[in-house]
């Protein structure tokens, strides 16, 4: 995942000061193949041991790292 910070922030994580990041509570998908977008709210964050996810996720290749983000998301309104 990479996200823009501005350069105060950057230097802050890169000294160890700044160990909390906080961003808007939702997430704006867009589909490669037709470029259509939907946004979608964010009710809880948590981590899941990429072992401990079903097969589906997992065989495919979709991750790299061991623990993952797993966003819960709201309807669309």
């Amino acid at each position: 995942m990479k996200l823009p910070i501005k350069k105060e922030f950057f230097d802050e994580i890169l000294a160890g000061n700044k160990t909390s990041e906080y961003r808007d509570a939702h997430i704006t998908f867009v589909c490669e193949e037709t470029g259509r977008e939907i946004t979608k709210y964010v009710k809880e964050v948590g981590l899941v041991l990429k072992d401990s996810m079903p097969d589906e996720y997992t065989n495919r290749g979709l991750f790299d790292d061991e623990k993952i983000i797993r966003f819960d998301l709201e309807k669309v309104k």
